[in-house]
């Protein structure tokens, strides 16, 4: 069995898929800049996307039974979820750029365990509290630096999309628990992103005008990047990752992907945040990590400290 506290393999996979992943904003700004639209990007990725994800699963889980009746309707809510995660934060991160719109998102975890809280009957304890707390505030400094005379500029209606993305991402991993442990990681994203993909055939042509629908040679080149660099391979690295290491190691590696997404934002895209919002973007992160250091350190704890035995 690998080790799943050292094993170099498993963290160079997951920093890998968190490289990967932290790149999609930068790429989608190169996208909308090549004159694609939000709705043409979202098309073309799931349209990437979802035929490598079943060709991974025919490659890892061809002989699992067909998916039960009951199995595509549990997927059809996380598919329906991640539609609106993905199409929030495609249309964030036109408005209000890659830096701001992924710390934003990164209060997901927070809404994971508010959400919880709420579906169990249960007050949230005051870490969490803490944290919420602690991480909106950090927000508050990156949304309006220059304090409250900063929100009347500030982009709402952006934020608004970036925080609908959160929410409903959080529903999205909320939903995705039980049936992938009955799935499996790559079934249920295929299946889901199926579900996504048939979504936004329905939605899009519906919602949109179709002549708007256009699809430049140099932005389904930058689509095609996305779906199959910061989408397929970096779930598949990921997915190996947390084979190999563990979901907790795994998640406290993906910290650093609001870091990385802000300095490539810096690096490539020329956006900058001041001293106040690089608080903020302080202040937020750690926020989120203590949570996730809280299941570290309970999974520390499990590992070295065992029960007394009784005599």
């Amino acid at each position: 069995m690998p080790n799943q506290q050292t094993e170099p393999v498993a963290i160079f996979f997951v920093f890998m898929a968190t490289i990967a992943l932290s790149f999609k904003g930068v790429f989608a700004k190169f996208a909308y800049m090549a004159g694609i639209s939000v709705d043409s990007l979202l098309l073309l990725r799931f349209a990437i996307a979802t035929p490598l994800f079943w060709l991974g699963v025919y490659m890892l889980a061809r002989k699992s039974t067909p998916l039960s009746w009951a199995q595509w309707k549990a997927c059809s809510f996380a598919g329906l979820m991640f539609f609106f995660a993905t199409y929030c934060d495609f249309t964030a991160i036109e408005k209000i750029g890659v830096s701001v719109s992924r710390l934003i998102l990164f209060t997901f975890p927070m809404l994971v365990m508010l959400i919880n809280a709420f579906l169990n009957k249960t007050a949230p304890s005051a870490h969490q509290w803490f944290v919420f707390a602690t991480t909106y505030s950090g927000i508050a400094l990156v949304m309006a630096p220059n304090g409250l005379a900063g929100f009347e500029n500030f982009d709402w209606v952006g934020a608004g999309w970036a925080m609908g993305s959160a929410f409903t991402y959080a529903l999205y991993l909320i939903a995705s628990q039980q049936i992938m442990k009955t799935l499996g990681s790559v079934r249920f994203t295929a299946a889901s992103g199926t579900i996504t993909l048939g979504v936004m055939l329905v939605v899009i042509p519906l919602s949109t005008d179709l002549n708007n629908l256009t699809f430049p040679l140099e932005g389904v080149l930058w689509g095609s990047v996305i779906a199959t660099l910061c989408t397929v391979l970096p779930f598949f690295m990921l997915f190996e990752g947390i084979k190999r290491c563990g979901a907790t190691q795994a998640s406290l590696i993906t910290l650093t992907g609001p870091i990385l997404t802000v300095i490539a934002a810096w690096l490539i895209l020329g956006e900058t945040l001041n001293g106040v919002q690089i608080i903020g973007a302080a202040i937020t992160i750690a926020g989120v990590a203590s949570l996730k250091g809280a299941w570290a350190i309970e999974y520390v704890r499990k590992l070295f400290i065992r029960p007394k035995a009784v005599l």
